[in-house]
């Protein structure tokens, strides 16, 4: 009756949020306190201490790159950098006369994925959201589906390297995956669902350009802007100051950890303190709320909902638990994680799923086809990972046709987040054996 009760808040939760009735950073915490209190005593109490528990490691991991993030911001670099690649992409578009639709998509997604790739892709969402919506501003093209799509594209850059998402710690330390696995056996199918993000984006950018009446751009307009991108790249005056001490934050942060794994929480306090203290003293209280405390709130209460689903006498997660103990073949594991992931969180459901998994699947297919499902869990909803509610945060103050909202990513992230089940399933089950 409870587990009953608690779906179908969760599904209110959702359609309230897709109609704007309410925003996620009000929704999810009502939603986390009627979990609570279905859960009762002790469990929910149990769910408050582990969920804050969880909540703390990463609000100090997040902090530690989006305060240097958010220098580097205010510094005016990231402008610069979207008037740079705008600028190569009116180059481009002159030599090859290739749809605007298609190559702004293209560059920016890929980017997306690479710095997803190479550090995280929380890092990666926060460094290209705005780089983006200069790209798309510049180029009068409403930037909501690229935004959309630069989503996925960090969930997939997150799933091509052993460092790049929390899932994949937790699979590399139960499978022993090492850089060579993710490159060689991961990669490349993520490369492929990659190109089919970038058309898929491309065309819903095409649609919404026609609806929108937008003048098809030519040769001589883009011309136009590539002369106001650099002659506004040179007129730029950037913040050298900002840009350093941003740089060595990011440093601390990102790089620091890869190499002594153990002093991640470390790096991370060093990383927010020298970026705080590099600050202008008028900035640096809001520098420390770069995320806003909504985000917080938001993550919080997705946490504390996780902790009630995967250990609670609900027990949502126990039923998917049980039926990976039944079913043993790859699209049971990704359509079970797909599930998990979009109810209890990613790193939650790869905790509580890996070892289930590798005693059924102690080959690679096993954490390939785990990763797999929560990588499109992740991506079905804004909600369903911290990337989402993060540029959820990153978009709030963007005008109209830029901003990422639970209704405005819900439709394209379910539909796209199936297609890459059924994808990966596929994939998976014809070439790994």
């Amino acid at each position: 009756m409870y587990t009953i009760l608690l779906i179908l808040t969760i599904l209110l939760g959702f359609i309230l949020m897709t109609k704007g009735v309410l925003k996620q950073e009000v929704a999810m915490p009502i939603v986390a306190l009627v979990a609570v209190i279905l859960a009762g005593a002790p469990d929910g109490n149990k769910a408050i201490h582990e969920g804050f528990s969880e909540f703390s490691r990463i609000a100090v991991l997040f902090t530690a790159v989006a305060v240097p993030a958010h220098l580097l911001q205010r510094s005016k670099l990231f402008d610069w950098i979207g008037m740079w690649i705008g600028e190569l992409i009116g180059k481009t578009f002159i030599k090859t006369s290739l749809s605007l639709t298609l190559l702004i998509p293209a560059f920016s997604l890929t980017l997306v994925y690479i710095m997803a790739s190479l550090f995280h892709n929380t890092t990666s969402i926060l460094v290209s959201s705005i780089i983006i919506f200069v790209i798309c501003k510049s180029y009068d093209l409403k930037g909501l589906p690229i935004l959309a799509g630069a989503l996925v594209a960090s969930n997939l850059g997150g799933f091509s390297t052993r460092w790049g998402d929390t899932p994949n710690i937790i699979e590399s330390a139960q499978w022993g995956l090492v850089h060579k696995d993710f490159f060689l056996e991961i990669m490349p199918i993520n490369i492929s669902a990659l190109i089919i993000l970038i058309i898929i984006v491309s065309l819903w950018l095409k649609k919404s350009t026609k609806k929108e009446n937008i003048i098809k751009i030519n040769k001589f307009k883009t011309v136009y802007a590539l002369v106001k991108f650099r002659n506004a790249r040179k007129d730029m005056s950037l913040d050298k100051r900002l840009i350093f001490f941003g740089i060595a934050g990011l440093i601390l942060a990102i790089i620091g950890p890869l190499f002594f794994i153990t002093y991640e929480l470390a790096f991370s306090a060093l990383a927010i303190i020298i970026s705080t203290l590099g600050d202008y003293n008028e900035h640096r209280s809001q520098g420390l709320l770069a995320l806003g405390i909504e985000t917080y709130a938001t993550l919080a209460s997705i946490f504390v909902l996780a902790q009630v689903l995967t250990n609670s006498h609900i027990g949502i997660s126990k039923i998917f638990q049980d039926l990976l103990l039944r079913e043993n073949n790859v699209f049971a594991i990704t359509t079970i994680s797909y599930f998990g992931t979009l109810l209890t969180e990613a790193a939650s459901w790869a905790s509580a799923a890996s070892p289930i998994v590798h005693s059924h699947f102690p080959t690679h297919l096993g954490a390939w086809a785990l990763g797999s499902g929560i990588f499109a869990g992740s991506s079905s909803l804004v909600t369903a990972a911290s990337a989402g509610i993060i540029l959820t945060q990153e978009t709030k103050n963007f005008p109209e046709g830029y901003r990422v909202t639970f209704g405005s990513y819900v439709i394209f992230g379910i539909l796209f987040s199936l297609l890459m089940l059924i994808y990966y399933s596929l994939i998976l089950s014809i070439f790994y054996k």
